[in-house]
């Protein structure tokens, strides 16, 4: 039997989850190997997707030191979704990467990547090649995205949407500017 479980950590996405039928990891414990782990018997997800990129936030010292050391200039990332999802995977499981990462990372998990046998795929979505086939779903009522867009203004309530988007505020999921 397979189940998608979305580890959003924000409480705006877990409203967007919760309309598209989604199980939420992180709802009500910050732990999400530990929700992983016990959802799955002790063995840990076959396949983890990490799509948040150099943007992922999360409580504690891990966040801390990423901050820091970006402030710093010593490295350009937060991995740490990429590093949870190493560390939730059981033996010979899958880990994909499509979040945006712009360069240097630091204290990735590349012994837990061997030693578990895990494969890692990375990848960003095609544009060119997929986004007229989505924009014609779009169109003919395949595919909805109304739940996406959780606050529409105008141009001029830019500042204010971007804020909002920007520190989460009102269950700010996405900001969209109309003229």
């Amino acid at each position: 039997m397979s189940k998608v479980v979305d580890a959003a950590t924000t409480v705006p996405r877990w409203a967007v989850k919760a309309l598209r039928g989604l199980t939420g990891a992180t709802d009500q414990r910050p732990d999400v190997g530990a929700e992983l782990r016990e959802r799955t018997g002790g063995r840990g997800p076959d396949v983890c997707i990490e799509a948040v990129g150099q943007e992922a936030h999360t409580h504690g010292p891990e966040y801390l030191y990423d901050k820091v050391k970006q402030q710093l200039r010593l490295e350009n990332d937060r991995p740490i979704a990429i590093r949870e999802a190493i560390m939730s995977c059981r033996k010979g499981g899958s880990v994909f990467s499509l979040g945006v990462f712009a360069g240097l990372v630091d204290k990735f998990p590349l012994g837990a990547l061997m030693n578990k046998g895990l494969t890692l795929r990375g990848a960003q979505q095609h544009g060119q090649r997929y986004l007229p086939m989505l924009l014609g779903r779009i169109a003919n009522g395949e595919i909805t995205t109304s739940h996406l867009a959780t606050h529409v203004m105008s141009l001029d309530d830019g500042p204010r949407g971007y804020d909002m988007f920007k520190n989460k505020k009102d269950g700010c999921v996405r900001a969209v500017f109309q003229p």
